[in-house]
């Protein structure tokens, strides 16, 4: 596992964000609880079943603007979305994440 955390290209961040995910005809909802320029985990209200590997997602989380991905892979009650971005909307999604995380550090204190 640790191996797997040092073959990220960008830092994760945790987060606690609703967060609605559109695979074709299908809507899964949930919080997104971890976040990064790459991708992100969807921690799902009801099982992932039947979604196509690699299946084309779009992702809506609270206060960011609509991503685009894939599905990277499923896990016991959630989905990974990987973001298919180019190197500048990697710049701006990274900006919104360090803010979003900033704020959350001010909320704690």
């Amino acid at each position: 596992m640790e191996q797997d955390a040092n073959k990220r290209r960008h830092a994760r961040r945790a987060v606690s964000r609703p967060a609605r995910a559109v695979a074709g005809d299908r809507e899964l909802t949930g919080t997104v609880t971890d976040l990064s320029a790459g991708g992100a985990a969807l921690h799902l209200d009801s099982p992932a079943e039947n979604l196509d590997e690699d299946a084309l997602i779009d992702l809506y989380i609270e206060d960011l603007d609509p991503l685009s991905g894939h599905l990277a892979r499923t896990f016991e009650d959630g989905i990974a979305v990987e973001f298919d971005l180019d190197e500048a909307e990697e710049d701006r999604l990274l900006a919104e994440i360090m803010e979003m995380h900033n704020a959350m550090r001010a909320e704690d204190q």
